[in-house]
């Protein structure tokens, strides 16, 4: 019944006003999948790949591709710089696009090591 009551005045505030308000209740709305889906299209952008990169599209949640599961180590190391400062507060987010720019494959190599004679 409640829900029935939210759309109603959700419906009404369009049609009196000419567009909804976003409020709490409308964020009711938005499925834990829904913001994952949303987290997911950010990621590829910042990586410049299809979901098909990293997901086999008949099944999300199979983990037998390896990029799977470098892209799920990869978004711990991520959420590990987030909650030790690269949250955005007083410096840089860490995102994908930290590195990767946009590629798949970083373009950071490292140096290579003086030949011992």
């Amino acid at each position: 019944m409640r829900r029935i009551s939210t759309v109603l005045v959700l419906v009404l505030a369009v049609l009196f006003t000419g567009s909804v308000v976003q409020s709490q209740s409308v964020a009711k709305f938005v499925t834990k999948e829904e913001k994952i889906r949303e987290e997911m299209i950010t990621i590829s952008r910042e990586l410049g790949v299809t979901c098909a990169e990293c997901h086999n599209v008949q099944n999300f949640r199979d983990d037998s591709k390896k990029n799977f599961k470098v892209s799920k180590e990869h978004m711990r190391l991520t959420q590990m710089l987030k909650d030790n400062g690269f949250d955005g507060k007083k410096g840089p987010m860490a995102t994908c696009y930290m590195c990767h720019r946009g590629k798949l494959v970083p373009d950071y190599k490292e140096p290579v090591k003086a030949k011992a004679h």
